[in-house]
């Protein structure tokens, strides 16, 4: 009888059997939906077969939910082999592109118990952030952190962004810097309050290009005009002058509107409402 709660185990064909050969380096790149974590959970497995000690084997995961999917898959096949039938656990290395003789079988059933009697907990399968922490840990010096650091967890990370916003703004109030409350005033008003906050943080995710621009408001904006009108002393006057009758061209962009007045469609519409910023765009282009 095959273990309920695991189907079959399907049988490697092609570049996927070739993927999973034990002795051979193999670079896999596939879309989503096209099986790499059978493909790698079956490489894992073959790998266990071919005598490979489960603490030298390391899987890595873009995220938790990888992780413990892989894990579950492997544990819970070698979990299974350990009462399987002998007639399905033969189809099962069959599957997998191994040996099925009784040598074969037998190593099979008592792998799940060399996973459990494997040092430093035997099979790792984790994140690649849990495995670049597990680096830090053990070399904080090397890496520049005092010993026995811990990263900040999700919810502690928020709580203390919120902390240092507040802080801000309150200093901001004691020492009379309107503009700054203003400016914070403007940006929740444009973007939520949230997207203030997820905007602000990005901002000091990037210490250095905030540096860049220079402290203060002022230096920003020195910056910015810069980078839009090195050599204009007046942008105001400029812009005003960019967008006259002459450059702008409106007669053309009042016919392009009438037009589209007279499409009696759902389209029309938004067309008509895109109409002058289209033209707008055109003239600069």
């Amino acid at each position: 009888m095959r273990h309920k709660t695991l189907g079959a185990l399907p049988e490697l064909a092609g570049v996927q059997a070739q993927a999973t050969a034990p002795g051979a380096n193999i670079w896999l790149s596939a879309s989503a939906g096209t099986g790499k974590t059978h493909v790698l959970s079956a490489r894992v497995l073959r790998l266990l077969l071919n005598d490979v000690p489960p603490e030298a084997i390391l899987c890595l995961t873009f995220t938790k939910a990888g992780a413990s999917e892989m894990a579950e898959r492997i544990h819970e096949r070698l979990g299974a082999w350990v009462t399987m039938e002998r007639s399905a656990l033969n189809r099962e290395l069959f599957a997998l592109g191994e040996p099925n003789d009784d040598e074969a079988v037998r190593k099979a059933r008592r792998l799940f118990a060399r996973m459990l009697d494997a040092r430093g907990g035997g099979l790792r399968i984790q994140t690649i952030h849990a495995f670049c922490q597990t680096i830090l840990g053990a070399f904080p010096t090397e890496a520049g952190l005092a010993p026995g650091f811990r990263p900040l967890e999700g919810r502690e990370e928020s709580t203390l962004a919120q902390q240092v916003l507040a802080d801000l703004v309150d200093r901001a109030l004691r020492e009379g810097r309107t503009s700054l409350i203003e400016r914070l005033e403007r940006l929740a008003l444009r973007l939520g309050e949230e997207g203030a906050r997820a905007f602000l943080r990005r901002c000091a995710g990037a210490p250095d290009a905030m540096l860049a621009l220079g402290m203060g408001p002022d230096a920003i904006t020195a910056r910015v005009r810069r980078w839009l009108c090195d050599d204009i002393e007046d942008p105001a006057s400029w812009l005003v002058n960019a967008c006259s009758d002459a450059l702008l061209k409106l007669v053309a962009i009042t016919e392009v509107r009438d037009a589209n007045v007279q499409w009696k469609t759902k389209a029309g519409g938004p067309v008509v409402e895109g109409t002058r910023v289209a033209g707008i765009i055109g003239a600069f282009l």
